[in-house]
C-alpha cells in the first residue's frame, strides 16, 4: 500500500506480540525505556532506570497484577505501557500512565494496541480515572490519548527546560 509514494506502515504486524509483563522481560525492558529516555523528549526521564529499578518495578507489577502490557518482538521489548495506581489515601481510584515506543517502532500502531490493552486492565483493576503527562510538542502521543477520550485537565507551561529549550506539559486525563 502506498499513499504519496510512501509506504503506510503495517498496523497489525503479526511479530508484535502485545502481552503482560513477565520478570524475564527485565534486560529486555530496561533497554527499551532507556533508549527512549535517551532520546530525551518524550519521557520524563531522559536517565532512563538500572536494571535493578527496572527488575523491582516489574516484581511490583507482575506481584500487584497491576495494569502494564509490553510489546514484544521475538523476546525484545519495542514498547511498554503501564497504568500504576495511586496508593495515597483519598487517591486511589486514580491511575498514572506510562507509556513508549522505540523510534523504529513508532507509526505502526504498537502505541494504539498498547494503550488499549492496558485500559483494559485498568477497567478491570477498578482504576475509574487515569491521568498523564504529554509534551506538548508531543503531537503524535497527544492525538493518540485524544482519539481513546483523553482530556485537557491543564498546562503547565514552561513545565520543562532540557538543553536550554522549553516544553509545557499537558496534563491529561481519562475517566473509565
Amino acid at each position: 500500500m502506498k499513499q504519496r509514494g510512501r509506504r503506510l506502515p503495517p498496523h497489525n504486524d503479526p511479530r508484535v506480540q502485545i502481552r503482560p509483563a513477565r520478570d524475564s522481560d527485565a534486560a529486555s525492558a530496561n533497554d527499551a525505556v532507556n533508549a527512549i529516555a535517551a532520546e530525551k523528549w518524550y519521557l520524563a526521564t531522559v536517565d532512563g532506570f538500572s536494571l535493578e529499578e527496572t527488575r523491582t518495578f516489574l516484581r511490583k507489577v507482575v506481584d500487584g497484577a497491576l495494569p502494564q502490557v509490553l510489546a514484544v518482538v521475538e523476546d525484545e521489548v519495542v514498547g511498554f505501557c503501564d497504568i500504576i495506581p495511586n496508593t495515597a489515601q483519598g487517591f486511589t481510584h486514580v491511575g498514572r500512565l506510562g507509556m513508549g515506543v522505540r523510534s523504529a517502532w513508532r507509526r505502526q500502531g504498537i502505541g494504539r494496541r498498547l494503550l488499549d490493552a492496558c485500559l483494559t486492565l485498568a477497567r478491570n483493576a477498578g482504576i475509574e480515572k487515569v491521568e498523564l503527562e504529554v509534551f506538548t510538542d508531543n503531537l503524535a502521543a497527544a492525538r493518540l490519548y485524544e482519539s481513546f477520550g483523553f482530556s485537557e485537565e491543564g498546562l503547565k507551561i514552561r513545565g520543562r527546560k532540557l538543553e536550554n529549550r522549553y516544553q509545557d506539559v499537558k496534563l491529561m486525563a481519562l475517566w473509565l
